[in-house]
């Protein structure tokens, strides 16, 4: 019976002055093996798998590959960041329909390829696409094929507008965290907000450096009486009246825990 060859060595590019730390170059092993057995690397249980995903996942190494024999029907929650994740992976994805979990922020799927995944994931409740491609038919998307989301991060997302915003701020119910910060959500999309049906629930809302907010914001966003944490920092028009003062009083005596924000 054949004896199966692993590769015990130090990738020779991980090697110098600048060393990473030893359960770094050991993942990069774990990985470098798993691509050279995909097929012993399939065999493996679903426990050992799932560890697998999430120590190789938050070092950028799941590739096509190692993604494709790792994954199992039964994976809730996936962390790509860091990995290269293209139009290529989304059929990888559609098979995890159990998903609760994906995080993909700086991902380079195409608009088409995020409309394609998302039906596939009914029971999502966390996902990150900061930094991403993500437009108005992406969002329409999302909020048809996604009604158990909780978190959603669209940080540095710039393609979407008001239509897609919209859509999602009135359609899906159990929002508790929204980042959207550095994206061109307007004042009529926090007035959006401040009447859908997650407005009682939202806990954490980031709308960092969105530029076209502007002080008629405020007393939108009063409308949220569950809301803990608030960051609006870079956003100089949102401060242009005295609403401030009255929210951060109020606030400060009720729920909210943490408030972020700049004056220039």
């Amino acid at each position: 019976m054949a004896v199966s060859k692993y590769n015990y060595d130090i990738p020779y590019k991980c090697r110098g002055q600048n060393a990473e730390s030893l359960f770094t170059l050991c993942t990069r092993v774990v990985a470098l093996n798993i691509v050279s057995h995909l097929v012993v690397a399939q065999s493996l249980p679903g426990n050992v798998k799932n560890v697998l995903v999430t120590l190789l996942g938050r070092r950028g190494l799941l590739t096509g590959p190692v993604l494709r024999s790792l994954i199992h029907v039964d994976l809730k929650s996936l962390d790509l960041t860091g990995s290269k994740v293209r139009d290529s992976t989304v059929r990888i994805l559609q098979s995890l329909t159990k998903l609760s979990s994906l995080l993909i922020p700086g991902n380079e799927i195409s608009t088409l390829g995020l409309v394609q995944l998302f039906p596939y994931l009914p029971h999502l409740e966390e996902l990150d696409l900061s930094n991403s491609k993500v437009d108005d038919e992406v969002l329409i998307s999302l909020t048809n094929s996604c009604p158990k989301l909780r978190v959603i991060i669209l940080r540095k997302c710039p393609g979407f507008t008001y239509r897609g915003f919209k859509f999602l701020a009135t359609e899906l119910y159990n929002i508790l965290v929204l980042d959207v910060g550095y994206t061109k959500v307007t004042d009529d999309g926090m007035a959006a907000l401040s009447r859908g049906p997650s407005r009682h629930k939202l806990k954490e809302l980031n709308i960092d450096g969105c530029q076209q907010l502007t002080s008629s914001c405020g007393s939108h966003l009063d409308a949220f009486p569950s809301i803990s944490e608030l960051s609006f920092n870079n956003c100089p028009l949102l401060l242009a009246n005295e609403w401030f003062l009255s929210f951060s009083c109020d606030k400060m005596k009720t729920k909210l825990k943490n408030i972020s924000f700049t004056i220039e």
